[in-house]
């Protein structure tokens, strides 16, 4: 979800810790410039030498990455990629270059067997991250917070990923509108929860 303060970045951490509790095997990717996600799991961008900045700007000049155990955290029971300022240089980079979707897909195609779940923690962007993110993955979660402006940008966002499935990623499919943050007793959940539901 575009629109920020829709616990995009908690969806991902409490759903990452339950995925492990059950047995699962976690990476969780921080896309994000403002890197919430890596300093709720107590790690400063200062600490981590390799971030998901880093590591596309690498690819986008051709550079070899360093080994996985250079560049993800161990968490516990969840791996990290880290993020950092630096992601935003990355980003201004992706802009300029010529068919620049496939980035983050590169990075995280060689993990897959590793994990059951790669989750990707996105901005609240629909810019060249998010495209990147949504080209790279296999399903997506939109978290949703039941206030007054909550379907603002939801059409637009499904109308990105009904394009990227046809241009770019034809296994990319909605699994779900979570509703974050509600109070299922008040009239303002309803009448969203009624809106997004006939949509």
């Amino acid at each position: 979800n575009q629109k920020g303060g829709v616990a995009k970045t908690s969806t991902v951490r409490n759903l990452s810790y339950a995925l492990a509790e059950m047995g699962k095997k976690v990476l969780v990717v921080d896309f994000d410039p403002q890197y919430n996600l890596t300093t709720s799991f107590g790690v400063l961008p200062t600490q981590a030498p390799y971030n998901t900045g880093t590591l596309i700007t690498n690819l986008l000049l051709d550079e070899s990455l360093p080994d996985t155990n250079e560049f993800i955290q161990k968490i516990g029971s969840v791996d990290l990629i880290p993020s950092s300022r630096s992601l935003t240089v990355a980003e201004a980079n992706l802009l300029m270059t010529p068919d620049s979707n496939d980035y983050l897909a590169a990075l995280l195609n060689p993990l897959r067997l590793s994990y059951d779940y790669i989750i990707v923690d996105t901005n609240p962007s629909l810019g060249s991250l998010t495209i990147n993110a949504l080209t790279a993955a296999d399903e997506v979660i939109i978290p949703i917070d039941p206030e007054l402006f909550a379907l603002t940008g939801l059409q637009a966002l499904v109308d990105t990923i009904k394009k990227i499935k046809r241009k770019l990623n034809p296994s990319i499919e909605i699994g779900g509108i979570l509703f974050t943050k509600c109070n299922k007793r008040t009239n303002l959940y309803r009448r969203t929860y009624g809106q997004v539901t006939k949509a």
